[in-house]
């Protein structure tokens, strides 16, 4: 219950509401998406170009 309370509090001085860490988590987790799909395909291109398609 201690460890709830603080980081109500930190997070009430840091003057960042719920919904702001929720879209910056939701941001991060775009970005990690993005990131994983470039890399994907980048792994089929690679895997086609070297099977000769």
């Amino acid at each position: 219950m201690k460890y709830i309370i603080a980081i109500v509090m930190m997070l009430n001085l840091s003057g960042c509401t719920a919904s702001s860490w929720i879209n910056a988590a939701g941001g991060i987790l775009q970005g990690k998406d993005a990131y994983e799909k470039d890399a994907r395909i980048k792994r089929i291109n690679s895997a086609n170009k070297a099977a000769g398609y």
